[in-house]
């Protein structure tokens, strides 16, 4: 027979080589996910920080505006405004009041009401 073999060609194992090459897949997507999932939680963090820091400011404006509308609404604050005359007002003329007589028991009769002439 024939003396001269050939040496045995190294085998690969497929069901070894398919056990590693899915088990790094599976490593490396899980850590690709980690990082994208830290970045998101550092972006989300970042922006609830700001969403608070505005907040804050807005209630700040809040509070100073409502301190505001105390003073400007208050009895002082309206009475002195009025003795200064600032909220252009003119007195009432007599002319301009209606008085409605209470004595008469009829109430049926027709009273002049203005003394603004009618216009057509």
């Amino acid at each position: 027979m024939n003396s001269i073999r050939r040496a045995p060609a190294p085998s690969i194992r497929i069901a070894s080589l398919c056990k590693v090459i899915i088990s790094a897949v599976f490593i490396a997507s899980a850590g690709i996910s980690y990082v994208y999932l830290k970045n998101q939680l550092k972006l989300s963090g970042d922006r609830q920080i700001e969403l608070e820091r505005q907040l804050a400011e807005v209630r700040k404006e809040n509070e100073g505006m409502q301190l505001q509308i105390d003073n400007l609404t208050s009895l002082a604050a309206l009475k002195k405004r009025l003795a200064q005359n600032s909220f252009g007002l003119v007195p009432i003329t007599t002319d301009a009041v209606v008085r409605l007589n209470q004595d008469e028991p009829n109430g049926e009769d027709l009273r002049v009401v203005s003394n603004r002439p009618f216009r057509k």
